[in-house]
């Protein structure tokens, strides 16, 4: 794909961009140059390069779940749980992004969850804010 770095450099100064940011986008940019991707496929990288590049979690929907936004209250111990694919970012994020649990115990207003997914690290008596957490109602 060619890029117009002139016009890009025009879009960076129209919309005040500071100047390491827009290093950064220029970096990427002479990579991006170099793949040859259809339209489908480029909007594809970028979809998961924003998602995987925060930190969070690619989440595959199993159309036999169904999940809803955890709310304090609404949850109880043994009740199955999945952390947002967005709760973390950076190397917080990569750990417990969507990870699936149990919740094994409530205190102080605090979910405890010990992980039931198989993936590593196993997350073994976490501490969590409801509002980072699904539960699965299906």
């Amino acid at each position: 794909m060619k890029v117009d770095y002139n016009w890009v450099k025009q879009q960076f100064a129209d919309a005040k961009i500071r100047v390491g940011v827009g290093k950064a986008v220029l970096k990427m940019l002479k990579t991006w140059e170099e793949i040859d991707l259809d339209t489908t496929q480029a909007k594809q990288v970028l979809d998961i390069l924003s998602t995987v590049g925060l930190g969070h979690a690619l989440v595959v929907p199993n159309k036999e779940e169904i999940w809803i936004d955890a709310r304090r209250g609404d949850l109880k111990v043994g009740d199955i749980v999945r952390v947002s694919h967005d709760a973390f970012s950076g190397s917080t994020g990569t750990v417990h992004n969507g990870r699936r649990g149990v919740i094994v115990g409530i205190r102080n207003g605090d979910i405890i969850v010990n992980s039931t997914d198989d993936k590593t690290p196993i997350i073994d008596g976490a501490h969590y804010n409801p509002e980072h957490l699904q539960k699965r109602v299906q």
